[in-house]
């Protein structure tokens, strides 16, 4: 069983003090703030659990954050159950649901003919298709569905924007042949990328704090400064590239952000 614990989740928990850790659905008009972000990502939750077809009952959540859907849902009368290797998502979900949980990869799930719909929101792209498609058909009962909501990208490059996220044909072609017939798709990608705006405006700000505040140890000790800068040229660089991750005009031009709704046929 892995144990792994995911940082940047982490940080947008216990600093930002979000309750949710997707995108979120913005509208238009929304300036960016923070509170305005909350509202984003309440209203993609709800945006999911509308799309959940008659008659499920039984539901699956798979990499379920701070499990705050999963609750959801269960208060609505649905029987959940959760999924995470992390560690933190694991003491997080199992204190404040009442409700199983699976502490493993997904692709180590050895449930059979169990689930009438399987929940992937941003987190099928943590998940090999190798193991993804067998894994749901295999957890899945006869009619089932899956649900997923994440980015994708058009094609492999070598820049940072690539590096995560499926192919996005290349997966809509194993889930066929896997057995999943599309029933629903929706390009929300222009809905998502205003959080990548907020996280650029935030992370500036950051920078320019640290540029202000050492300033003057910088005046004062010009040695030890290059020096710093030298030892750490290369974090300093990757976080430079990093940078193009929040950047939304290349978002778009490299990925596409997709509801995707399967059901499977056995």
């Amino acid at each position: 069983m892995s144990k792994e614990n995911d940082s940047v989740l982490r940080f947008y928990h216990e600093v930002l003090g979000l309750e949710r850790l997707h995108y979120g659905l913005w509208l238009e008009k929304d300036q960016l703030t923070i509170d305005k972000l909350k509202e984003a990502q309440i209203r993609y939750e709800n945006f999911l659990m509308e799309k959940i077809p008659e008659g499920v009952r039984s539901i699956l959540d798979v990499g379920c954050g701070t499990g705050i859907l999963a609750k959801n849902l269960l208060e609505k009368g649905y029987a959940v159950e959760g999924l995470s290797p992390d560690f933190h998502q694991q003491k997080n979900f199992t204190e404040n649901i009442q409700a199983p949980f699976h502490h493993m990869r997904f692709g180590h799930l050895d449930l059979e003919n169990y689930f009438d719909c399987l929940i992937m929101s941003e987190s099928s792209q943590y998940i090999r298709k190798e193991k993804l498609f067998p894994t749901a058909a295999k957890a899945l009962k006869n009619n089932g569905y899956l649900m997923v909501c994440d980015y994708f990208v058009w094609e492999k490059k070598n820049n940072e924007l690539t590096k995560s996220g499926h192919l996005y044909n290349s997966f809509l072609n194993m889930a066929k042949a896997a057995g999943f017939k599309l029933l629903e798709e929706r390009d929300i990608t222009g809905s998502v990328v205003k959080t990548l705006c907020i996280g650029k405006e935030f992370v500036e700000k950051v920078l320019l704090t640290v540029e202000i505040f050492t300033q003057k140890f910088r005046s004062r000790h010009p040695f030890l400064s290059r020096l710093s800068k030298r030892l750490f040229r290369k974090k300093i660089a990757k976080l430079s590239s990093q940078m193009e991750l929040l950047d939304a005009e290349a978002f778009k031009a490299n990925k596409t952000y997709r509801f995707l709704l399967f059901q499977i046929e056995k």
